[in-house]
């Protein structure tokens, strides 16, 4: 739809609107069921797709309650990276997926079903040509840039409804508002899904700093906006392991702990609310790889986190299975012994995990391809060595859905804020007093 025309009701859409106003399991597919769909991700569907609809379809409670499927949240993804890329907020994000929700079902469609409109938005000729509007990205910015540009209704303050109608100026404008809840369960389900590699142990979306260094776990949990809470700590015998790190090994949704001891790998599973339930202990073997575990995020795009280590200057990793397990381990190559101990994170924010590390003062990224391959090495710059020893990856604590990243440095603890794209924002200092912690 556009601002220019109206949509009016067909015999079919009247139909497909009588289908919407149950609930009946034995119904067909909401909307456009029979009508022709296009890929809204070129590379495909993932396994975190196809993990995240599974437990969208538990939480939903409108249109697409039991619907969603890997296709449908790649659509939703690809959206939700197009408002993030153009620096827009959340909200922008919701409304957008409120109104596909509506027009398309979350469905790509390259056939006119009604009148000339086609796309996710369901955007009619005016807004373009008909490649342009199946191209989600270039759709999701056309109907940005209409909800930007509006004069009468502000989006930020507006209730969502009103502001998908002021877009698309549909003849059916009490359709969006009850859709709203729902499309923010999606958003918020994808808005830090390619940051699944930092602590978030209490489960509220923003990373957290976490230390077994003297012996306790102490957790700084971060608030957003580069903010962390006063630190907590419990719990005693941390001394017996290595180093730990944090990843979702048993794909539950909440951050879990990774440490070796006698060379066994043990985990910890997150609970929520900084809780963890007894170790478990997964296999040996380990030793040789303590030292320098780290965790990846998803670099096989599975829906699983997978974790990494260096060994003789050689790269391992291991693709998360779910329920604590992994695969056995791939061989990368060698060379790495001149970099210091890699962190991963999305760098560049496509949702496949990267790998970075210091070597001569300069910051390396290596981009994840999927399927356990990395891109050649780009050199984001200078400036790093200070920084390289306690490099970590913080997840996301800005709530910008981005990486970041922090070390310590002369006790002071400095951030930099991911910007995708394989970007960082300039340094940010929280203060001093880290040393004894890192």
């Amino acid at each position: 739809m556009s601002t220019t025309f109206t949509r009016r009701a067909t015999t079919a859409a009247v139909t497909l609107a009588a289908l919407l106003i149950t609930t009946s399991p034995a119904l067909a597919e909401p909307d456009f069921a029979a009508a022709s769909t296009v890929a809204c991700d070129s590379s495909g569907t993932t396994g975190r797709d196809a993990t995240l609809a599974t437990q969208l379809n538990g939480v939903l409670t409108a249109k697409l309650k039991g619907y969603m499927t890997a296709y449908r949240v790649s659509c939703a993804r690809v959206i939700v990276d197009a408002v993030r890329d153009r620096g827009l907020s959340e909200r922008a994000a919701v409304i957008a997926i409120t109104t596909v929700i509506v027009e398309s079902g979350l469905q790509n469609s390259d056939e006119a079903v009604d009148h000339d409109s086609v796309g996710l938005f369901q955007q009619r000729a005016n807004y373009g040509s008909v490649a342009d509007r199946v191209n989600p990205k270039k759709s999701t910015n056309m109907f940005l840039t209409t909800m930007l540009n509006l004069t009468k209704v502000d989006w930020q303050t507006d209730q969502i409804g009103k502001v998908c109608q002021a877009v698309q100026v549909s003849a059916f404008p009490e359709r969006y508002q009850p859709q709203s809840g729902d499309a923010q369960k999606i958003v918020d389900a994808l808005w830090t899904a390619g940051v699944s590699d930092g602590a978030d142990f209490d489960n509220d979306g923003n990373g957290d700093i976490f230390s077994t260094a003297t012996g306790v776990i102490t957790i700084w949990n971060g608030k957003g906006n580069n903010g962390f809470e006063t630190a907590i700590t419990y719990g005693g015998g941390w001394g017996a392991y290595s180093k730990p790190i944090a990843g979702d090994f048993n794909a539950d949704g909440v951050s879990d702990l990774a440490a070796v001891k006698d060379g066994e790998l043990y985990i910890w599973n997150g609970k929520g609310g900084n809780n963890f339930a007894a170790a478990v202990v997964t296999g040996a073997g380990w030793d040789p790889y303590a030292a320098t575990l780290f965790t990846l995020g998803d670099i096989n795009r599975d829906g699983h986190d997978d974790i990494g280590s260096i060994r003789d200057g050689v790269l391992y990793t291991w693709d998360g299975l779910g329920m604590n397990k992994f695969a056995k381990a791939v061989v990368h190559g060698a060379g790495w012994s001149a970099f210091s101990k890699p962190v991963g994170g999305d760098f560049n924010a496509d949702g496949t995990g990267d790998i970075a590390a210091v070597k001569d003062g300069e910051l390396y990224i290596w981009n994840g391809k999927g399927s356990d391959n990395f891109a050649a090495a780009v050199v984001i710059g200078a400036g790093w060595d200070p920084y390289a020893a306690t490099l970590m990856d913080l997840g996301d604590i800005d709530s910008d859905g981005h990486t970041d990243v922090g070390a310590i440095r002369d006790g002071v603890l400095y951030t930099w804020g991911g910007l995708g794209m394989n970007k960082f924002a300039k340094a940010v200092v929280h203060g001093a007093g880290w040393s004894p912690y890192f």
